[in-house]
């Protein structure tokens, strides 16, 4: 059974010969290499011999294979072992690495955890074979860690549709946006949609930084409160819109913490305040959303009545 991207069966000597040769195919992994083992799977020149259920409960492509494919003589090798003949399975394209890794997470008496090292290949895996279990785990980690790699995050999400992590890791890498796009290497990986969509949201915030160049307060205001308000938003025009620009989130921040509380001479008009800011900040930078995923960082706790920061987003969707 061959296909291009899934498991084949490969062996093409004689019952007589395959007994012999059994031990030069390759070496054996030194982790998952079970005498009981029913099925032999190939990758590179390492040799894994496992359970063919457990292979076929986490694997939707394998058992489908299983089920539907049945190993000629040819397919099959004689167990040193136990002397019953096993299907051996030719994974093409893997790196027997990764394989390794695959098999230690499916395995309960192995213990593997995820890392920016590998999430790459093992999310390839999990697309390439159907492993759903390792998709979930891979995302979760994402969802953990995608403050640490933002644009690896990123390009990841786009590739495997993961729009929650998209969303989440396009607001960092929107929050700094210089650094990420200084280098045109970095963008290897991300697609032309996605590319163009960030630099469309990161000139409307730059548009948005020009605009509160024209502010202008709204005479509902007592003429003192009207007044102080003005100057609060000169202060911030610049503070964010001197070059190299302030980044958004602290933007938003900035804007947020404009206090007239002292020169509003009733609630009703202090009420007002609010519903004016966030008017003026969206109808200049469009919707800010917090962080959905935050790791609570006690040393960095802002102080009390900090607005939380929030960040402009793309979303995973063909415009």
């Amino acid at each position: 059974m061959a296909f291009s991207t899934s498991p084949t069966y490969s062996n093409k000597s004689s019952p007589t010969e395959r007994l012999g040769k059994n031990e030069k195919i390759g070496r054996r992994s030194e982790i998952h290499f079970y005498d009981d083992g029913d099925v032999e799977l190939t990758a590179e020149n390492i040799t894994f011999r496992i359970h063919k259920n457990i292979l076929a409960l986490s694997s939707q492509a394998f058992s489908g294979m299983f089920m539907s494919a049945k190993p000629t003589d040819e397919d099959l090798i004689i167990s040193s072992t136990t002397g019953k003949s096993i299907p051996r399975i030719e994974l093409r394209d893997d790196a027997a690495p990764d394989i390794e890794k695959l098999l230690s997470f499916l395995y309960p008496n192995t213990f593997f955890e995820i890392s920016w090292d590998d999430v790459a290949s093992l999310l390839r895996l999990a697309d390439k074979y159907i492993v759903e279990t390792l998709t979930s785990a891979c995302v979760a980690f994402l969802k953990r860690s995608y403050q640490e790699e933002p644009l690896q995050a990123l390009k990841l999400s786009e590739v495997y549709r993961i729009s929650t992590v998209y969303k989440e890791s396009s607001k960092l890498v929107l929050d700094n946006f210089e650094q990420f796009f200084y280098e045109p290497k970095n963008l290897i990986g991300l697609s032309r949609n996605t590319i163009n969509k960030l630099k469309v949201s990161r000139q409307q915030y730059v548009e948005g930084l020009n605009k509160l160049y024209c502010v202008t307060v709204d005479r509902r205001f007592p003429p003192l409160a009207t007044e102080h308000l003005r100057s609060k938003f000169e202060e911030c025009v610049k503070d964010i819109c001197t070059f190299p620009f302030q980044v958004p989130s602290y933007s938003w921040m900035k804007l947020h913490q404009v206090d007239c509380s002292k020169h509003f001479e009733c609630r009703e008009e202090l009420r007002r305040l609010k519903p004016f800011i966030n008017e003026r900040i969206t109808t200049f930078f469009g919707d800010y959303e917090p962080l959905a995923w935050s790791r609570s960082q006690p040393s960095n706790t802002p102080p009390p009545n900090t607005p939380e920061a929030r960040y402009p987003f793309i979303e995973l969707r063909d415009d």
